[in-house]
């Protein structure tokens, strides 16, 4: 959602994103803090006692701060939702794991058998040490395993961050367009 405003200053229009704390005007370099009550906004000015031209140093050295600050976030929310995609793959990776995991096992006890208990091997106490092993490794990858209800709710963290992402990458490009403004040699009058 998108406020529509004027500077108090300059009377140039300003479109300020509603979750946005702080705006820097583009046609007086002036940046002014946002404050909500009962769905109004109201700016007030962050250095309101300075000069022109330290307002505009000012403006610059906080929007390149805002800015830096800006991309941090954007590559820890990036950071975050891969190791979300991460957690959400994983139980197919965890079963696949699981079950090599079991193979080796009833090779190991296989391999037991014919080593210690040749005469064993075919009869009752063999397959009942492989029953065995296969009941305990499958009551153990029971409780291992990601539940789907918590694969539900990394995805819908992921979604929440992605959809953070977007709202950050927005206001990436906001600032970059407010620098190149702020950059912009001022036309002679």
């Amino acid at each position: 959602m998108i406020v529509s405003t004027y500077c108090p200053r300059c009377q140039h229009a300003l479109e300020i994103p509603y979750e946005f704390d702080n705006v820097l005007c583009p046609g007086c370099s002036t940046q002014f803090w946002i404050r909500r009550h009962q769905g109004a906004i109201s700016l007030s000015e962050m250095w309101p006692d300075s000069a022109d031209v330290r307002r505009s140093e000012n403006a610059a050295a906080v929007l390149e701060s805002r800015l830096a600050e800006v991309d941090e976030l954007i590559e820890e929310t990036e950071s975050e939702i891969a190791g979300l995609k991460g957690g959400e793959q994983s139980p197919a990776l965890q079963k696949g794991c699981a079950f090599f995991g079991l193979f080796l096992t009833v090779v190991f006890v296989i391999s037991m058998f014919m080593l210690l208990g040749r005469p064993y091997i075919g009869g009752w106490l063999f397959f009942g040490a492989i029953l065995l092993v296969i009941f305990l490794s499958f009551a153990r990858m029971r409780r291992k395993f990601i539940s789907p209800e918590r694969v539900d709710e990394l995805k819908r963290d992921r979604v929440e961050l992605q959809g953070e992402l977007a709202r950050l990458r927005s206001e990436r490009e906001r600032l970059q367009q407010l620098r190149e403004l702020l950059h912009q040699p001022e036309d002679p009058i």
